[in-house]
């Protein structure tokens, strides 16, 4: 009897279980469409930039369900390239079905007015993550005032911000660029937390200034995590000190290569400290 007991309520924690996880699928497209139809009604269903219309659905549900300046940026990407994507197909004339162009046209205003409407709402935001986009993306410059302000806290521990702050700063003041750099690596406690861009950040800072070596350190540090190779890097150019035809002039490239394997373990253990060098000033 008691067995008996145990299976049935084995059978119905299982079924509730199950039952748990199909409310967690709820961002398929058509349970979006049937559970919040005012977000896919107003975009007519056609074939043009399909996949970016159920993109744009998509983002549109979760800002609906969890509010937050993630989903506000990621909604904005998704509507503008839906009204980039839609924009390319305007002058495409279809002589059997004139309708589909004007369902086209809908969706492209209908988009353009929801950009607008996500731009009205999220201008005074005080998401400094937020607020660096649309500062980088719209020129808000309230925005950026909310950026600064929480990127140069002497407490910020998001390295995103930090991290951003940098690449601001990388082309008019590089010294506080690689200083500000080096702060987000020794905040930031994984690898995952780093973008890619930042090790050719830090090696071009450095390049450019003639210090080869560090160059070569984190031109190293870049090869291991561009798993794609989206950053060629000439590292005979760099061992060269900037000149191919006088073949390798830096003769510790293996001492180099320890201390480019110990940055990338301590940044891989959340552990960096290092500060940033005093670059020399260009004559």
């Amino acid at each position: 009897m008691i067995i008996n007991r145990t299976i049935k309520f084995s059978i119905l924690f299982i079924a509730l279980l199950l039952s748990a996880c199909d409310s967690f699928r709820s961002d398929s497209l058509r349970q979006i469409c049937d559970d919040s139809p005012e977000l896919c009604n107003d975009l007519h269903q056609i074939d043009d930039c399909r996949f970016k219309r159920t993109d744009v659905i998509r983002a549109r549900y979760f800002d609906k369900i969890e509010p937050s300046g993630l989903h506000q940026r990621q909604l904005l990407d998704r509507l503008v390239e839906y009204e980039s994507c839609l924009e390319l197909t305007l002058f495409i004339e279809y002589t059997r079905n004139k309708q589909r162009k004007v369902q086209r046209v809908d969706n492209f205003f209908k988009t353009q007015q929801l950009i607008k409407e996500e731009l009205q709402d999220s201008k005074g935001t005080q998401d400094p993550r937020l607020a660096y986009y649309l500062w980088t993306h719209y020129k808000d410059e309230q925005a950026r005032k909310v950026f600064l302000a929480a990127a140069r806290k002497d407490d910020v521990s998001d390295p995103e911000l930090v991290f951003n702050l940098a690449i601001m700063n990388a082309k008019t003041n590089p010294q506080r660029s690689l200083t500000t750099f080096y702060k987000a690596l020794v905040i930031s406690d994984s690898l995952e937390h780093i973008p890619l861009s930042t090790y050719v950040y830090i090696m071009n800072i450095f390049y450019q200034h003639k210090q080869y070596e560090n160059a070569y350190i984190w031109a190293l540090i870049a090869k291991k995590e561009d798993k794609e190779d989206n950053y060629p890097i000439n590292f005979e150019l760099i061992l060269g000190k900037g000149m191919l035809s006088k073949g390798i002039l830096i003769d510790n490239d293996e001492e180099l290569q320890e201390q480019a394997d110990t940055y990338y373990k301590k940044l891989k253990d959340g552990n960096f400290t290092a500060h940033a060098p005093q670059l020399p000033r260009r004559k």
